[in-house]
């Protein structure tokens, strides 16, 4: 039932018209999504929502976003811990994004993230308070670049020499032992 929790005890599916999921930190830690996000989103979609939120609780986001608030709060006159907090939660949400993304895919865990922020407006002309989601679709939709040829051919290169060291600094003794 909605707003039970599962047997595990680390879900929480809450009843709300908003497509929403978080992980809610703690002992033990606890998934919340809430029922319009599992309407909303279909299979893998829902899947990489879930892989974004347990990468968040396995990397342990909380501490690093609670170490960077405290900063920020316990030193308001210093504008560096502000700008440090606010790329924190940026980072924390990129990486979690990437430990969705490797496992069910880039073009997936964008649709999802589109799912789950549409309704807010955050793909809009207007800047919102989570501005930050329309780059994070864009990033994930962009292809990762790739080393340029030259640099290729140079670390090939490289990998192929590393099997004849050991070979040579092994029978070049020998070789001048017996010239």
């Amino acid at each position: 039932m909605p707003g039970e929790m599962a047997v595990s005890g680390r879900l929480v599916v809450l009843e709300s018209e908003r497509p929403d999921a978080w992980w809610q930190p703690g002992a033990p830690p606890q998934l919340v999504v809430t029922t319009a996000a599992l309407r909303r989103l279909k299979g893998r979609q829902l899947d990489a929502v879930l892989a974004h939120e347990q990468g968040h609780a396995r990397a342990r986001h909380d501490w690093l976003l609670n170490c960077s608030s405290a900063l920020a709060g316990g030193f308001p006159q210093v504008p560096v811990f502000a700008a440090f907090r606010d790329e924190m939660h940026r980072l924390v949400e990129l990486a979690a994004d990437d430990t969705a993304s490797r496992r069910f895919g880039r073009l997936t865990t964008a649709l999802a993230l589109v799912e789950l922020n549409e309704h807010r407006g955050v793909f809009g002309p207007c800047p919102t308070p989570q501005a930050h989601v329309p780059a994070r679709v864009h990033r994930l939709l962009t292809p990762p670049d790739r080393l340029p040829p030259a640099r290729r051919l140079r670390l090939t290169a490289a990998a192929a020499l590393v099997p004849v060291v050991p070979v040579l600094v092994a029978f070049v003794p020998g070789l001048r032992a017996l010239g």
